[in-house]
C-alpha cells in the first residue's frame, strides 16, 4: 500500500498509532510516579523488562519457531540489549527520577536528530543543508532545555544530562541493530534484546536491594504493569501494525509527537512546571526534528518512492 496515494487516512492503523503515541508518551509520567513513591529506578527497569520478556519471548517462539541465534549474532544481540535496554533505561530512569517527566520527554525527543547525525558521521549518509539546519536547531533546543533546568536545582540539571546519556545509548543501539534487523523479524529481535537487557539489569537492581520494600503499594505495581504490559509489549504490536499499514514516513511523524504527549502528561497529571527557557527549548527541539523528518519525506516523494 502507498499511504501517500490514499485519499483518506486508514482509520484503524491511525488509531493504533495514536494509541502508541499516548501510551509511550505517558510512560514518562508512569515512571516518574513510581520513583516519586520511592521505588528504585534499576529495579523498576528489571521488573518492567522481566514481565515484558515473559510475554515477548513465548510469542517469538510461537510466531517464529524456526528462528535461532547463530554464533555470529550472539555478540551483537548481547551488545544491543546492553545499550538499548540496560544502559538506556539506566540513564532514562535515573534522569526521570532526578529531573521531571516533562523535561525528560522533551530531551528524548531529540533522539531522531542524534541518530541522523550518527548515520552521517559513521555511515556517510548524505545530510542535506536543510537537515543540517534541523540538526543544529534541535541541538540548540537541547542546550536551552539543559540550561533552563540548571537554575532550578542541581538534581534537575544532573537528570537532564543523564537523559542525554540515554539519547547517546540509543544511538549506539541503533547502530548495533542495523544488521540484526536484516536477520531477525521484529518480534524476534526485540524479544532477544529484551531478554539480554533483563539479564544485565539483575546486578544493577541488586545494588538497590535495601530499597526494595520502599514504595511497593498498589499504585506502584499498577504503574509497573502499565510500563511492562502496555509500553513494552502491547504498544509494540500496535506500532508494527501501523508501520505495515501506514509506512515509515507517516509513522515517524507520529513518533515525533511522543515527547509532546509526555511533556503535557507531566504538566497535567503530575502538576510539573516548566520554565520559560525549557518551554522554548522543547519547542526548538521539536521544530528541529520536524525539519529533519520533513526533508526526508519531501525527498522520498520527489524520488517517486512509496514509504516503506
Amino acid at each position: 500500500m502507498k499511504p501517500d496515494d490514499q485519499a483518506a487516512v486508514p482509520l484503524l492503523p491511525t488509531l493504533a498509532m495514536m494509541a502508541v503515541v499516548l501510551v509511550w508518551g505517558l510512560s514518562f509520567v508512569s515512571s516518574k510516579s513510581v520513583f516519586n513513591a520511592g521505588f528504585p529506578p534499576m529495579t523498576t527497569a528489571l521488573v518492567r523488562f522481566s514481565l515484558a520478556s515473559l510475554i515477548l519471548f513465548p510469542l517469538h517462539r510461537k510466531l517464529h519457531p524456526e528462528i535461532t541465534v547463530g554464533r555470529m549474532h550472539r555478540l551483537p544481540l548481547a551488545l544491543s540489549g546492553l545499550f538499548g535496554v540496560s544502559l538506556y533505561f539506566a540513564f532514562e530512569n535515573w534522569g526521570i527520577k532526578l529531573s521531571s517527566a516533562s523535561s525528560a520527554a522533551l530531551i528524548i525527543g531529540a533522539i531522531p536528530v542524534f541518530v541522523a547525525l550518527a548515520e552521517h558521521l559513521f555511515f556517510h549518509n548524505r545530510v542535506t543543508w536543510y537537515q543540517g539546519a534541523g540538526i543544529a536547531v534541535s541541538l540548540g533546543g537541547v542546550y536551552l532545555l539543559v540550561q533552563g533546568s540548571g537554575g532550578r536545582s542541581p538534581n534537575m540539571l544532573a537528570g537532564n544530562l543523564l537523559m542525554l546519556g540515554a539519547c547517546l545509548s540509543w544511538v549506539v543501539y541503533n547502530i548495533l541493530s542495523r544488521n540484526l534487523q536484516k536477520s531477525f523479524p521484529g518480534i524476534s529481535l526485540v524479544a532477544y534484546q529484551s531478554l539480554a537487557g533483563t539479564l544485565y539489569l539483575v546486578p544493577l537492581a541488586l545494588l538497590e536491594s535495601r530499597s526494595w520494600l520502599a514504595g511497593g503499594g498498589p499504585a506502584v505495581w499498577l504503574n509497573l504493569l502499565y510500563l511492562s504490559l502496555l509500553c513494552s509489549a502491547a504498544a509494540y504490536f500496535l506500532y508494527l501494525y501501523a508501520l505495515r499499514q501506514l509506512g515509515a514516513v507517516v509513522v515517524s511523524t507520529y513518533i515525533n509527537l511522543i515527547p509532546l504527549a509526555g511533556a503535557l502528561g507531566g504538566v497535567i497529571i503530575l502538576g510539573e512546571r516548566l520554565t520559560g527557557l525549557q518551554v522554548a527549548g522543547g519547542a526548538v527541539v521539536l521544530a528541529g526534528v520536524a525539519m529533519v523528518s520533513m526533508d526526508a519525506w519531501i525527498r522520498r516523494r520527489s524520488a517517486g518512492r512509496a514509504p516503506r
